[in-house]
């Protein structure tokens, strides 16, 4: 009878520790997603500020040169 008992013991163990190892790699992996995710998102910010500063730069150098064809005595020319 101890037989029988232990080795149900030893099963429901087992299914514990798989039901516990699963979890855990699946809450790994739902992790990661979620990293990569915001990883991606901060990222495609970072582009965007970038691209926004040089949009900027650009259109501030144009309007030095803009200022500058109608009045080229300007200190900044």
């Amino acid at each position: 009878m101890q037989d029988i008992s232990l080795s149900h013991g030893l099963r429901t163990t087992s299914r514990l520790f798989v039901v516990a190892a699963v979890t855990v790699l699946v809450a790994g992996c739902m992790q990661d997603d979620y990293s990569s995710s915001k990883r991606l998102e901060r990222a495609q910010l970072q582009n965007l500020t970038s691209e926004t500063a040089l949009n900027a730069q650009i259109m501030t150098d144009r309007a030095r040169e803009q200022r500058c064809d109608r009045d080229p005595n300007r200190s900044e020319c």
